[in-house]
């Protein structure tokens, strides 16, 4: 007997699940990086930042707000990079955008010259 443990029997929401599944991945990996980044500015005390955390009495709260703001924008970085690599490989034709155009050929009209304003 096969059993289905989501909790739902919609075959549409299966096939999301593959999706939802990359994107907290690569959300965990980018938030990851926003975390690796903050600890390597710590680290190499870039702006005294370091000195200015640790000296201040709001030093975890700066913390605080320093990964969580790092987290969240490498998080969407990487998600997004991830997004936009979904359909490459697909086809090897012109994507939209990258139209090919046809060979171009000038196209002569008549113009018919005007008198010069100035006078002297």
């Amino acid at each position: 007997m096969n059993r289905d443990y989501s909790g739902s029997r919609d075959p549409a929401s299966r096939q999301a699940s593959p999706l939802l599944a990359m994107l907290a991945i690569n959300a965990l990996w980018g938030a990851g990086l926003g975390l690796l980044f903050v600890a390597g500015v710590l680290a190499l005390d870039i702006g005294h930042l370091r000195k200015l955390l640790t000296l201040s009495a709001d030093g975890a709260i700066a913390l605080a707000l320093l990964s969580v703001g790092s987290m969240v924008t490498f998080a969407s970085v990487v998600t997004g990079g991830a997004v936009m690599m979904l359909g490459k490989g697909r086809d090897s034709g012109p994507r939209s955008g990258k139209r090919e155009l046809a060979a171009l050929t000038p196209a002569l009209s008549r113009v018919p010259a005007r008198r010069s304003r100035r006078q002297g």
